[in-house]
């Protein structure tokens, strides 16, 4: 607060013109939680990964650039899921995860022309281009820079390699047997599934908004 009132900004809590971030990913996925699609400045205190995160010793100049409009807007495609006339959105992935470790969750995935039966593990993550350099890659992937990835998490019986689709495609995940959570990001928001529940995930109309320095 500071050094934003230094730099001639006023702080406010409501409609804000662009929000700063500063902290890890964590603090990234809660401010767009609080803010959507308001303009952020990324100032990451801990390891740099993307090209609109900025050291925390860069926040001087970086103000005096968004003070001067020296700089462009970056656009993030994210991801709604929907389930029992319910909505929930994500800027790195949607999962369903098995509600109780000690137990798989059985279920079936649709995407396009592909069908995946009767799929026995922890669960499945949906990721954006933005999120799959997070828990998508901690699965054993690689990022990608475009469309929905789909990687299956700790499969007990197949072993599908991970895929990407479309953007513009629609996921279906049905569940079969046992309980599981739909979870977005690192939100404490989440829903329980049961047998027989389905779920779609496309592509939001809402997007994420980063300032790119120039």
């Amino acid at each position: 607060k500071r050094i934003l009132e230094k730099h001639g900004f006023q702080v406010v809590t409501k409609d804000p013109d662009f929000v700063v971030c500063y902290g890890g990913d964590g603090t990234i996925l809660y401010g767009e939680r609080l803010y959507p699609s308001v303009p952020k400045l990324l100032v990451k205190t801990t390891a740099l990964c993307r090209k609109c995160d900025y050291e925390a010793k860069s926040l001087d100049d970086l103000l005096e650039k968004v003070k001067k409009e020296e700089y462009v807007i970056v656009e993030e495609m994210k991801l709604d899921a929907y389930f029992d006339n319910k909505k929930i959105t994500a800027l790195n992935e949607v999962q369903v995860h098995t509600a109780l470790p000690i137990r798989a969750v059985r279920f079936s995935v649709s995407v396009d022309r592909k069908k995946f039966e009767n799929l026995i593990g922890d669960g499945v993550i949906v990721a954006t281009p933005y999120g799959s350099t997070g828990y998508y890659l901690a699965t054993g992937v690689r990022p990608f820079r475009e469309g929905i990835g789909i990687s299956f998490n700790n499969l007990h019986t197949k072993k599908i390699p991970s895929f990407t689709v479309s953007e513009n495609s629609k996921i279906k995940i049905k569940m079969i047997r046992d309980s599981a959570l739909l979870l977005s990001d690192n939100n404490p928001k989440y829903f329980k599934l049961d047998a027989g529940d389905e779920i779609i995930i496309k592509k939001s109309e809402e997007k994420a908004r980063f300032i790119l320095a120039q």
